[in-house]
Order: C-alpha cells, then structure tokens, then sequence
C-alpha cells in the first residue's frame, strides 16, 4: 500500500483535473471517509459519487449535503453499514453500479458482472421499502444529471 500522504496527493492531482474539466468524480473512501469527503469539497469538485459508502452517519450526512451521490452496490444484499448507509440516504442522491468484476458474498461467493445491476437495484428498493421501477427511475435520472446526459 502507498503512504498515506502520497494517496492524497495524487487525489488531489486528479481531484484539480476533475475540477478544470468539470468532470464528476467516483470516490472509494476506503476508512478515509471524512479525508476523502474534505478533499473532494475542498477542491471545488461540483459532482461526485461516493462509490461503496460504509463511512459513518455524520459523514454520510456531510456528503449528501454537499449535493454528491452514494451509489449501492451489490454488497447492499448482505453488508451491515453499506445497507445502513442506503438506508439513510433519499432516492434522489442513490445511483446503483456493480463494481465488477470485484468478488461479492458472505458463504456463496461470486464474481459481478453488469447484470447485476439488478442485484443492486433489487436490494435498493427492499432497503428504501418501495417498488424496483421507481428505484430504477430515479436513479437513471440521478445518473444522468451526474453524468451530464441528456435525456432519451
């Protein structure tokens, strides 16, 4: 593992080069929630999902009031804080991903594929307690206002 300092700086680096190209940002914040949250709105980055979040409520709250997304993954099947985490935030700050190919599963393990996009998007809507489409819905619609993209 790199230090601990390099790690920041180069998201920092990438981090300016997002904010020069107005891009969005996809943060892995591994145990460095509030330094990766921090870093992220210190530089100005206007859009960015917090990949995978299983951070503690206070941050969670701190990166949904700066306007960034939390995305499930299909972790949220089995994964006590990344379900808290879904849980607490609204429909209109969740985006849904694989994160494939990384291995899933408590007991029966598997490999992601893009597929499982249902897999996140089913454990969503069980977690928020409403219907998949209305999931489905609004996080395309989140996607693509992360993203920039037009609507079809």
């Amino acid at each position: 593992m790199s230090p601990k300092e390099l790690q920041k700086e180069v998201l920092k680096r990438l981090l300016a080069l997002a904010k020069e190209h107005g891009k969005p940002m996809t943060i892995h914040s591994r145990y460095a929630w509030k330094d990766c949250f921090e870093l992220v709105k210190g530089a100005g980055v206007e859009k960015a999902v917090f990949h995978w979040f299983t951070g503690f409520s206070s941050v969670l709250r701190d990166i949904l009031d700066a306007g960034y997304f939390i995305s499930t993954t299909p972790a949220a099947e089995y994964h006590a804080e990344h379900r808290r985490a879904i849980r607490e935030t609204p429909l209109e700050k969740l985006l849904l991903e694989t994160d494939c190919p990384v291995v899933y599963g408590r007991g029966i393990k598997y490999r992601s594929e893009p597929a499982d996009i249902l897999r996140s998007l089913r454990a969503a809507a069980a977690l928020k307690g409403i219907e998949e489409v209305v999931v489905a819905e609004q996080t395309t619609y989140n996607a693509r206002q992360l993203l920039g993209i037009a609507p079809c």
